[in-house]
């Protein structure tokens, strides 16, 4: 084997050591208190739970900007732009009823 086909060898097989060596980064976690309590949580346009659940069991996301909504039957929708930075973060929302 030449120099050159050895010095790449070396250096594919320590570029691979080092990817497995690397640690997954900490998930952001969401943990919505709303009211009322059975609000639909949709991030980035996708269903994410109800709010029940998530106040419980906070979910996974990769940390950063994400847009979410909040909604509930006879409730004004509310829309936020959320920065998650890893870790849990705890949101309390109170939905605002649409007047009779």
């Amino acid at each position: 084997m030449g120099m050159r086909a050895t010095a790449l060898l070396l250096a594919l097989l320590s570029f691979g050591c080092a990817k497995q060596g690397t640690v997954a980064p900490e998930p952001a976690r969401l943990k919505v208190l709303a009211t009322p309590p059975d609000a639909s949580v949709y991030i980035d346009g996708h269903y994410f739970g109800r709010a029940t659940v998530l106040s419980q069991e906070p979910k996974a996301l990769v940390p950063g900007i994400h847009l979410m909504t909040v909604q509930a039957e006879d409730h004004f929708p509310h829309d936020m732009e959320l920065d998650l930075p890893p870790g849990t973060t705890t949101l309390t929302i109170e939905l605002r009823p649409v007047p009779p």
